[in-house]
């Protein structure tokens, strides 16, 4: 329990906007206690007084008290909701800020051990379900329930001590059997949550892998997986629904015995002469204001137990520690050499995906990467990137440890030219500009003039500034190649690395990139990963690489002599 209190005040914490919750919670208390006290006295007011004494004027004034009274209610009402509502969407949006920082912040072994489900869960179902928590359930729960109840239990005992002792035991008791049954919730909603990541797994593969699943005419196997995970999310949420009725209808009995111990217990005092009736008649109603506000809080105990589950797994990852620290270590001026001594490198820990990895590059060097498909060839530059780090041996940059560095200094001297290309949904010069912002138009312009697709752009209506999100297919997939490959030539950088550039490229684009590798490379330390020969052979040194594992090294070729200089 004190656990629980502890994450509570943690996840208070980091929602923010405390001093609206503040006001939120002294305009509930405030009217609550107010309306508790008016309705009763205005009532009491209408029924025993002025009915009794047929005094009409005195009815009227208080019957125009009692509609003043209820539309004020109602204001105060739509005002907290208003509120509430307002909060809430504030609290979602800043946790999405918050959790898409972090997920730029971590490290990339976050997302070899988490897949895209467990990331689409936090940013949509748990970020929901969290953002109420405060704004919503805990305000209904506490401020409007268990408030209003305990002003409620409090009047009780002023009408009959013994009596509102009884009642409040009664509620004791349903509240320990609901406390028994919430356990078995929490457990549910666990599960539930994994069914869930399951089923967005399995979207985003029928999404991102649709033209495969036509392809290998799978298509029945996917729809069938995917109605399997959906009837396992269905069959958990009726055992959730199921449990939540049981401890519903267990409380409703219990607490249900309130009315005959009012009736027997009252109606001996009324007897006795020690009790009048309007009496047993507050009584009554106060206890049936007592069971609506405390089934109130029962009603959102599962609401609270699945904000509560996804807000803790929403303030694990925040809280995790395993992030870059960019900014740590010296400020690397410039690369001038890059020595890889006997490095090793694994992603489980047991098998060795690299192993004894040796080499040295200087400026103005090329060095080629091949092999097959899996063999190592970009775990090489993971590493130099600093995606991951070595196990064993060092990496060295200018002749030190390249862990002395800042992260930040270092990835600021290394362009990275990947294979797959990603177009960032913006117009042509902000996806150069997203890494140089402070290069010049002319000088993009020069850039797609060396990669022979300034013709195309300006052919377009609104030329750099086409917007490629208003329309995916206005470039081919070469020419959004050459785009990321653009990209690379605007880095003021020392090294340059070309993960299969031409590899999706047709012969036509193949020949105008391996132009613009020239242009690239000038001046620069390059590390080309290729599958083509094309693309290595005015490269200074080739590593052919097997299962992680140097096989041979060789300099560049005589062309004219068929054997290395």
């Amino acid at each position: 329990m004190k656990d629980k209190i502890k994450k509570l005040k943690e996840m208070y914490k980091i929602s923010g906007y405390h001093k609206q919750f503040i006001i939120l919670f002294t305009i509930i208390v405030k009217f609550a206690i107010i309306d508790i006290i008016c309705v009763p006295y205005i009532t009491r007011q209408i029924v025993d007084i002025s009915i009794p004494s047929s005094n009409i004027k005195a009815l009227i004034i208080w019957s125009c008290l009692y509609v003043i009274f209820l539309s004020i209610s109602c204001y105060v009402t739509l005002k907290h909701c208003n509120i509430r509502s307002i909060l809430k969407r504030k609290i979602q949006r800043d946790l999405r800020e918050k959790i898409f920082n972090k997920l730029q912040e971590v490290k990339v072994r976050f997302y070899d051990e988490n897949d895209t489900g467990l990331i689409l869960q936090f940013l949509q179902t748990d970020v929901n379900e969290s953002g109420a928590m405060f704004a919503a359930v805990i305000t209904e729960m506490i401020f409007m329930g268990l408030i209003r109840f305990s002003i409620i239990a409090i009047f009780l005992m002023f009408i009959d001590l013994k009596i509102a002792l009884i009642i409040v035991s009664l509620y004791v008791i349903g509240y320990l059997v609901t406390i028994y049954f919430n356990k078995k919730t929490i457990n549910i909603i666990n599960k539930i949550r994994k069914i869930n990541i399951e089923i967005y797994n399995k979207i985003n593969e029928g999404i991102q892998g649709f033209l495969t699943i036509k392809i290998l005419n799978i298509i029945k196997k996917k729809e069938e997986e995917l109605e399997e995970a959906l009837n396992a999310y269905n069959v958990k949420n009726s055992k959730l629904e199921k449990s939540v009725a049981i401890y519903n209808q267990l409380f409703s009995f219990i607490v249900s015995l309130s009315t005959p111990i009012i009736i027997y217990f009252a109606g001996i005092n009324v007897v006795q002469g020690v009790m009048a009736y309007v009496g047993i008649m507050l009584l009554i109603e106060f206890s049936s204001s007592l069971e609506s506000e405390f089934k109130w809080i029962i009603k959102h105990l599962t609401d609270f137990n699945k904000s509560f589950v996804a807000f803790s797994k929403i303030l694990n990852f925040l809280n995790s520690d395993d992030i870059e620290e960019l900014e740590s270590g010296e400020k690397l001026e410039s690369i001038n050499s890059i020595e890889f001594s006997k490095v090793y490198f694994s992603y489980n820990g047991y098998e060795k995906n690299i192993e004894n990895f040796s080499f040295i590059l200087n400026k103005n060097e090329k060095l080629a990467l091949v092999g097959r498909t899996g063999a190592g060839k970009t775990t090489i530059v993971n590493l130099l990137c600093r995606f991951y780090e070595p196990v064993l041996g060092q990496i060295k940059i200018n002749g030190m440890n390249y862990l002395k560095y800042s992260i930040s200094s270092l990835r600021s001297k290394i362009g990275y030219v990947m294979q797959d290309t990603y177009i960032f949904q913006s117009t042509i010069i902000d996806n150069i500009r997203c890494v140089n912002e402070n290069i010049s138009i002319e000088e993009i312009e020069n850039i797609f003039k060396k990669l022979k697709l300034h013709d195309k752009i300006m052919s377009l209506k609104d030329g750099y500034n086409t917007d490629i999100s208003s329309n995916p297919d206005i470039l081919s997939t070469g020419e959004k190649q050459i785009l990321n490959f653009a990209r690379g030539m605007a880095i003021d950088c020392d090294v340059i690395i070309l993960d299969e550039v031409t590899s999706a490229l047709s012969y036509e684009y193949e020949m105008l990139i391996n132009n613009a590798i020239k242009e690239v490379t000038k001046n620069k330390i390059a590390i080309i990963i290729a599958h083509r020969l094309s693309t290595t052979k005015n490269c200074d040194k080739i590593i052919s690489i097997r299962n992680g594992k140097q096989i041979e090294e060789y300099k560049l070729l005589d062309i004219n002599k068929g054997r290395p200089r």
